[in-house]
């Protein structure tokens, strides 16, 4: 399927960064509580290595955060490299959730950063 060279024309600028894109689908959430912090620490070090991107559960009214599962993005050069991060996951290696690996192109949305030198801080937005 051909592009319409008006949409080329705008995607021509566009970052096009590859990522990949984890759905997290639940399976056995009863241990979920027992194994959250180690998950949580799996992640931060992910985050620290460069690997993670964002990640965080999916929440529905009424239901506890990750119930209805959760997303990742990660900065790999493959599904391959994925599998072999997610394989380091206490969620994905306890069976808690299982993963759907989609690779993902970045064009579109921004950050917003504000610093505030005054008091040092910082807001995200």
């Amino acid at each position: 399927m051909a592009i319409p060279s008006q949409a080329q024309a705008l995607m021509q600028g566009m970052l096009k960064k590859p990522l990949y894109v984890v759905l997290r689908t639940p399976v056995d959430l009863s241990r979920i509580n027992e194994l959250l912090p180690a998950h949580l620490e799996w992640a931060v070090q992910c985050e620290k290595r460069g690997e993670l991107f964002a990640s965080g559960p999916f929440v529905q009214e009424g239901a506890a955060p990750g119930a209805g599962g959760g997303m990742s993005i990660f900065r790999a050069d493959s599904v391959a490299e994925v599998e072999r991060i997610l394989s380091g996951d206490p969620f994905i290696q306890q069976g808690v959730y299982a993963a759907d690996i989609k690779k993902w192109m970045l064009m579109e949305g921004g950050v917003t950063v504000t610093f505030r030198f005054s008091d040092q801080s910082y807001l995200l937005r």
